[in-house]
């Protein structure tokens, strides 16, 4: 559940290596690269289809991507061509690949992922990227999501007529999911989000899950646990389900997701052209999903919370409508810029390593 945040027109020195900051969603790939006023932040669902014959006409969005993947160190992928994002959603809407159907896919597509996220951005003809991921689950993935990325890759974005680019990936860390948001709260102006001399409690409400956190004083995660229940994509799930928008829609199937997760976002409440407003069903629906959330995750917490000096939200969830009260009931903060939080902190963790030359 993120706002789109405007692109720059081109990034200086295309050539430099530039420290990028990748947060792999099950819903959503987040990429913020560089920082300053040559940082751009890209956004695409995490959705993929592999295209086996032509593609009619050239397809274009802000939020997916078009590569053919030419030579490098993955010979896995030669001569392969792929759709990201929306046009992957556009152009196979039924078949296409979900990442979050499954946590292994994550890993298994992060490149692809980042391919599809780069081919929205102006034509370079290199890219040198020094990357800190986030992964739900280091001691599972992070080999493997090293693996899979790191390497030089040659690629052409947006169809066989164009020029190559060359693709180099230096993966020099992956952590948890939360770890690039406590990073982005600690270093935040002009005052941080969080006390770091103190333990901080995070509950962090993504698309596919709702993950509780503890931090100790100055960052280290003391406990952390995915709850049974799932993220925002329950929601969604739910709105699309419900009995009085099936029969509007006269099908006798759920409504499309990515039309209410757009006009959720956009805050219209209209479902597509059809100009049924859905915000009576997405309230009702909220007060029950947010208020499982809130129960499961802050029991899940208890034992810490007298000594936390910060209790916060951050993830696409902690960013959805008509939200507020209910966190500041709950003696919950919502933090600045939440659905971009981890993607900006993971850009600060890989900035500050290729400083010190890891």
């Amino acid at each position: 559940m993120l706002l789109m945040q405007p692109k720059k027109a081109a990034i200086a020195s295309p050539s430099s290596i530039i420290p990028t900051g990748v947060d792999t969603g099950a819903g959503l790939l987040k990429l913020a690269i560089g920082n300053g006023s040559d940082q751009h932040r890209v956004r695409t669902p995490a959705k993929i289809v592999e295209i086996q014959g032509e593609l009619h006409d050239e397809l274009t969005s802000p939020e997916g991507g078009h590569f053919i993947y030419d030579d490098g160190d993955r010979p896995d992928l030669k001569g392969r061509e792929f759709l990201t994002g929306s046009l992957a959603a556009w152009k196979a809407p039924t078949s296409h690949i979900k990442l979050s159907d499954n946590p292994a896919l994550k890993a298994e597509y992060v490149l692809h992922m980042i391919l599809g996220a780069l081919a929205t951005l102006p034509h370079q003809d290199t890219w040198n990227l020094h990357l800190v991921l986030s992964s739900h689950n280091t001691q599972v993935f992070r080999e493997l999501v090293t693996s899979k990325t790191s390497g030089s890759h040659s690629v052409l974005f947006g169809g066989r007529d164009k020029p190559k680019t060359q693709v180099s990936l230096t993966v020099s860390l992956v952590v948890p999911e939360g770890a690039g948001s406590y990073a982005f709260c600690a270093a935040y102006k002009p005052d941080p989000l969080i006390d770091i001399a103190g333990h901080v409690i995070a509950l962090d409400f993504g698309t596919s899950t709702v993950i509780p956190t503890v931090f100790a004083p100055q960052g280290k995660i003391i406990h952390r646990n995915v709850l049974a229940v799932g993220g925002c994509v329950d929601l969604l799930e739910a709105i699309a389900s419900d009995v009085e928008l099936v029969k509007l829609l006269g099908t006798g199937k759920s409504a499309n997701i990515e039309l209410i997760r757009q006009a959720i976002e956009d805050r219209s409440f209209k479902y597509g052209t059809r100009g049924f407003s859905f915000q009576h069903l997405y309230t009702r629906h909220l007060h029950t999903w947010l208020g499982d959330r809130l129960r499961l995750a802050l029991a899940e917490v208890e034992e810490w919370r007298d000594a936390a000096q910060s209790l916060v939200a951050w993830g696409g969830g902690a960013a959805l409508p008509c939200t507020e009260g209910k966190f500041e009931k709950a003696g919950i903060t919502p933090i600045a810029d939440a659905c971009w939080a981890n993607a900006l902190g993971l850009q600060r963790i890989a900035e500050g390593r290729y400083q010190r030359g890891k």
